[in-house]
Order: structure tokens, then C-alpha cells, then sequence
């Protein structure tokens, strides 16, 4: 996810408009904080004055936002005697507004964040989130303390202190192949299981097929995985870190890659180029506006890349609509190992400025470990959103689209030990596959490779990494895009404006700090 700094001085200028263009700015309509309780405790701590409390979640603001979160303010308010004003970063603005946040000195008090792609590390590095040592974590947040294990809590320290409440789930990274299966059986394929099968069904898509793109306005970086690094997995840490990765199938292996020195970047460049060259996808796919769905849940491409989750849900959407299409997954890397995500891939951070960080953990701890404020933030209101169902399920009511499940950016405090999943009472194919997929999965994953814990800390390079992510725009994204007339020229050029930028410096950061986390880690078994 590459950042652009763009207009920054009429932003700066401009704060106080710009911030109020953030998706759900104002009060939400979620209440006063309320009044003085005297002697009135949380877990031993006094909470007798109110609070008000501003967080900010990613993404847009669904319609019933305010109505859930009216209910859950009444939780709030007579448990810790705090209430939430929610506000939304949107997609579209995300990128400049999370740093100006802070950068601007807005009041508020919590964010969603997450390693790499939601601004962790590069938020630390500006001193913008409050260290939570395990004290303030026993003292304000003991359930979450209780509920999180220790690894959590070492994925998320920094230069050992830790900034962020990570979430708590068996998450899977590895990304699966959405597809029709309908084009699947007209040109004979029982199934996709290598990054070969894939090329091949693409080729057929792109050859024989008029008004379907095999895969619409993605491009090669989707497809790095498994053409790129399939034995790989990059480093967490930020954008940058997609260009250093480590060996994810054998963990006595601490070495880390330069990927873009090396003959395998090459070649996936050339072919990459070669997939454009085929029409593999459009020559919009760099300036694109289209969200990443878009193309294949409209019907204009054969596939499309994302995890097991999400993929198999939007199937079972398309399915209703177009049953006709037949819409599935494949697993391209059906062989290669799984691992869960980082659980500080998802996360809550608080900020540094925050007037009352106390009231802010403790309300953190409500949100992750009390069941009926978890199921109004990830499922919305029962009887009207959704319904109890058996196992500790739900059913989705007629206003579940007015509050998605698990659609408002509650990934921060996700807990799956007190989660609902959806009830299923006459599983579609889809649905089956992914639970027999997830349940293979599961039985074979391994333990996570060591780095997968490891987060690389960009601050004694900071200017550095500035001037990699820009030729990583310019550069890089053309690269993978298959969108260079010369690949090995212009892998070439990226080298030497890599070099220029100062990637020789930071990856020397990297293999130090990674040398002594892993020095650290194996001390410590």
C-alpha cells in the first residue's frame, strides 16, 4: 500500500476542514458522557467523573452506526461511566489523514492500527501511541491481559515497549483464488493447486473470453505470492517491507532476502510483462478507482485474489445474485505451509496526547472481552440486525446490510474465543469448502517461523524510508503492474534508484535488528 504525499501544505493549512471530512465527523449521536457517580469502580479503579471519549475506526460509516453504538454507550457509560464518540478515517483519505491526526494535535484518545498496512510502526517511530507497560496493561485491562498470550504482546513490543492492544484470532494471511466456476468447467478444470494451473486458466480467459478480464483492474501484485515468493513472506513494518521477506518453510533459516536483488524478481518482472502483454488485466490497473472486489463481484473478471474469508463470503453473495456463475475458490499454493497472521496485524493504539489513556484501556477491555458489548460492535443490535442462533452463532435479519457484520472496523478487538459465526442451517458448497479448507489447514499448520513476530522499526532511517516508498511508486509498482515496455532495464533502473534512495542502509538496518531479535528469541527457550 504505497503512501503519497500529496497537497500536504493546503492540509496543513486547512486542518480543521480536512479533518472534518473524515467519514462520521461530530458527536455521532452517541450520547453525553454523562454524570459524576460517586465511588462508583472498575476492576478497583475509581471511575466516579465521566469521560467522553474519541475513537477512530477505517473504512465507512455504516447506516445504523449510531444507533449500535447508542447501545453500547449505555454499557460503557454504566460500567466505566465513559461513553465513545466513534469517528471514521475513510478509505479514500486514509493514507494522509491517519499521520495528520496526529501531527495536527486532534483531540481523541484511541485509533484502529495494525502492523504495516494500518501505520503501527511508523506511528511509533513519531512517539504518537502511549507505551502500555504490563503494569497499566494488569491494572486498566486484566482481562485482555489474561486473554492474550505472551507472543501477542512480543509481536507488538517496540524497542520494548508495547503501543498497541493486538487482537486475538487464528487469522490466515495466505491469500486463495476467487473464481467462476463456471469458466472453470467450461475450459476443464477440476480445480487450480499451482501457480501453473493458475497461468494456464488465465491464458484460456484472456484468449477465448470477450467482455471478461481474467482479472479486471488487479494486477501482478496480487499475484507476487505465487510468482514471486510462494517460499517466501515479507517482513511486517511497513510498505517498504514487501521487498525483504524470509524463508516461511523453515524456521532455523534466519536469513533475510533483498527480493528485489535478486534473479527471482527478474523474472517475475518479465513476467508480469508478459501477463500484461496478454491481457491478463487493464492498463488502468496503477490509476484505477475501483475498490479490489469490484471487477469480479460485477462479473467483468474470472478472478481475484484475497484471504479465505472474505473470498468466500463474496462467492456465496455472487451466488445468490448469479447462480449461474458458480462462483468458488481455488488454492493456487495447496502444498506450501499455513500460518496464522501476527495477531498485531489488527489492532487498538492510544494516543500519546490522550487526556484520560486509563478510562480508554479500560473501555478497550469492555469492548474485547464483555460478550454483549462485543456482539453489538461486530453484529449490531439482536432483533434487529441479527439473532442468537445455535453454538453460539447468529442469523443475519433483513437490517443486517444496515450495520455489516464485522464490517465496521471492530477488527482491532477481535476475540475469538467469545466471536459468533454466522449459522449456516443448509451449507452451500462454498461455505463446506471453506470449512474443510480451514479445517486441512489447521491440522497441518505449523508453528509461525520466529519472524513472523518480528517488526522492523524504521527509526533511524526514517528519511530513508521515505525515499524507497516514493521509488517504490514510481518504480517498483509499475514493475509488478507489467506496465514497463523493458523489464530488465527498468529492474535495473529500480536497483540503482533503490540504491540511490538508500536501501543498502536500511538493509542493514533490517539484518541487524532481525540478527538480534533472533539472538533475543532463542535465549529465551
Amino acid at each position: 500500500m504505497g503512501k503519497k504525499i500529496k497537497h500536504m501544505i493546503i492540509l496543513i493549512l486547512t486542518a480543521g476542514i480536512t479533518l472534518c471530512s473524515f467519514t462520521g465527523c461530530g458527536n455521532g449521536g452517541h450520547g453525553s458522557s454523562g454524570k459524576r457517580v460517586e465511588g462508583l469502580k472498575y476492576r478497583g479503579q475509581d471511575v466516579s467523573e465521566p469521560v467522553e471519549l474519541t475513537m477512530y475506526l477505517i473504512g465507512e460509516k455504516a447506516a445504523d452506526f449510531d444507533k449500535v453504538y447508542d447501545e453500547v454507550n449505555k454499557i460503557l457509560r454504566e460500567k466505566v461511566n465513559a461513553v465513545l464518540n466513534v469517528k471514521y478515517l475513510s478509505w479514500d483519505k486514509v493514507d494522509t489523514n491517519y499521520s495528520l491526526l496526529f501531527s495536527s494535535g486532534e483531540d481523541f484518545d484511541m485509533i484502529f492500527t495494525a502492523s504495516g498496512w494500518g501505520y503501527y510502526e511508523s506511528t511509533v517511530a513519531k512517539n504518537g501511541f502511549y507505551a502500555m507497560d504490563e503494569e497499566f496493561r494488569k491494572t486498566y485491562a486484566p482481562d485482555i491481559q489474561k486473554l492474550l498470550p505472551e507472543t501477542a504482546w512480543e509481536q507488538a513490543s517496540i524497542n520494548g515497549s508495547v503501543y498497541m492492544v493486538p487482537n486475538y484470532q487464528h487469522e490466515y494471511g495466505m491469500e486463495v483464488i476467487g473464481i467462476r466456476g463456471d469458466l472453470m468447467e467450461k475450459y476443464h478444470y477440476q480445480d487450480i493447486t499451482t501457480p501453473e494451473d493458475l497461468e494456464a486458466f488465465l491464458q484460456e480467459i484472456a484468449k477465448n473470453e470477450k467482455g471478461i478480464s481474467p482479472m479486471g483492474t488487479r494486477s501482478g501484485g496480487d499475484l507476487a505470492g505465487y510468482f514471486l515468493y510462494p517460499d517466501g513472506y515479507p517482513l511486517m513494518g511497513g510498505p517498504m517491507c514487501l521487498l525483504f521477506t524470509y524463508n516461511i518453510n523453515d524456521q532455523s533459516d534466519s536469513r533475510i532476502t533483498y527480493t528485489v536483488g535478486t534473479d527471482d524478481f527478474m523474472n517475475y518482472a518479465k513476467k508480469m510483462r508478459e501477463f500484461y502483454t496478454k491481457g491478463f488485466w487493464t492498463s488502468d490497473t496503477l490509476s484505477s478507482a475501483n475498490s479490489r472486489s469490484d471487477s469480479w463481484e460485477q462479473g467483468q473478471s474470472a478472478v481475484m485474489s484475497w484471504n479465505i474469508g472474505t473470498i468466500s463470503r463474496l462467492a456465496r453473495e455472487m451466488n445468490v445474485a448469479h447462480p449461474d456463475w458458480k462462483a468458488t475458490f481455488v488454492d493456487p499454493l495447496s502444498s506450501s505451509v499455513k500460518q496464522f497472521n501476527a495477531y498485531i496485524n489488527n489492532g487498538v493504539g492510544i494516543n500519546a496526547a490522550s487526556k484520560n489513556p486509563e478510562r480508554a484501556m479500560m473501555v478497550i477491555n469492555e469492548l474485547m472481552t464483555d460478550k454483549e458489548v462485543y456482539d453489538l460492535t461486530s453484529l449490531g443490535i439482536e432483533g434487529v440486525h441479527w439473532e442468537a442462533a445455535p453454538d453460539n452463532t447468529y442469523k443475519a435479519l433483513a437490517d443486517a446490510d444496515k450495520f455489516p457484520a464485522n464490517g465496521t472496523c471492530n477488527w482491532g478487538w477481535t476475540n475469538m474465543n467469545i466471536r459468533r459465526n454466522e449459522y449456516v442451517e443448509n451449507a452451500d458448497p462454498v461455505y463446506e469448502k471453506q470449512m474443510k479448507t480451514i479445517e486441512k489447514w489447521d491440522a497441518a499448520a505449523q508453528e509461525p517461523h520466529p519472524y513472523s513476530t518480528f517488526s522492523f522499526n524504521s527509526e533511524k532511517v526514517d528519511i530513508e524510508v521515505v525515499n524507497i516508498s516514493n521509488v517504490m511508486s514510481k518504480y517498483f509498482d509499475p514493475i509488478c503492474a507489467g506496465l514497463v515496455d523493458d523489464p530488465e532495464k527498468a529492474v535495473k533502473e529500480l536497483r540503482i534508484k533503490l540504491k540511490k534512495a538508500g536501501i543498502e542502509k536500511v538493509y542493514q538496518e533490517i539484518e541487524k535488528q532481525t540478527a538480534e531479535f533472533w539472538e533475543k528469541r532463542h535465549e529465551t527457550k
